[in-house]
């Protein structure tokens, strides 16, 4: 990374927040899987941090639950306090649920420095993702098929997908993991639990796709950063994301 990436990251100089040793648990959207975050956490792990991606859970239109079966298989996938701190990114259609996470990872026992959502939705206790957005609502119905599943995610945008993922290579690994999800659980609301203040919190856009999320977290006091490139940018350039996580895991924990 140049010294021009990193002066515009704004990372801080001093390292101390910005390079201390962490577990980073990264959860994948739903609507894809691991592969989404793999380059992230190889760079995570050459800069001598803690790395846990976690599954993406899915359920089926038979369940009349959509949030436990996920938080439960994330969970699991944590490894017990050891008391490394952590620090939790989520990405898209799993940001609403990541206060969840934080909430059950401090019960346990975790001491959790931060929590960062990139390129997703503004987590609001109680809200139905889709009734903040008819528009969205809409294209999901028309999506929906006759056995209540919606197709994988990279069938919703076409050609648009080519422009998140030019490489053809990285593309098919990351798009062989998006399975269908079941229209209902877009309906669920989601529970966020309200998180103590020494809980560093930051928000990441990546091009403008939820800038109105983004201005919500930094009207909110949240350390924020916003990077040219495509929803899926943290497989483009991991080196380039992983800096700016760094930056504001370092940046939110100062604030908290």
């Amino acid at each position: 990374m140049s010294e021009q990436q990193q002066a515009d990251l704004g990372w801080e100089q001093s390292g101390d927040h910005t390079l201390a040793r962490r577990l980073w648990v990264l959860l994948p959207s739903f609507l894809l899987g691991p592969e989404t975050w793999r380059g992230v956490g190889r760079s995570f792990q050459l800069l001598g941090q803690d790395v846990v991606i976690t599954p993406s859970h899915r359920t089926t239109p038979r369940d009349t639950d959509h949030i436990q079966p996920w938080l439960d298989a994330t969970l699991a996938a944590i490894p017990a306090p050891d008391g490394l701190p952590v620090v939790l990114v989520g990405h898209s259609a799993v940001c609403p649920r990541q206060p969840l996470i934080v909430d059950r990872l401090l019960e346990a026992g975790h001491h959790v420095a931060a929590m960062i959502i990139v390129n997703g939705r503004f987590p609001e206790d109680g809200v139905v993702p889709t009734e903040r957005d008819s528009p969205f609502m809409d294209t999901l119905d028309a999506l929906t098929r006759p056995d209540g599943f919606l197709p994988p995610w990279h069938r919703w945008w076409g050609a648009m997908v080519e422009d998140m993922l030019p490489n053809d290579e990285a593309r098919e690994r990351v798009l062989r993991e998006a399975k269908s999800v079941p229209r209902a659980v877009f309906d669920q609301p989601i529970p966020a639990p309200r998180l103590p203040e020494d809980v560093g919190q930051a928000f990441l856009a990546l091009g403008e796709m939820y800038l109105p999320s983004f201005r919500q977290a930094r009207d909110e006091g949240w350390a924020v950063t916003r990077l040219e490139g495509e929803h899926l940018h943290m497989v483009v350039d991991p080196v380039m994301v992983t800096g700016a996580l760094l930056s504001l895991a370092g940046r939110s924990i100062q604030r908290s």
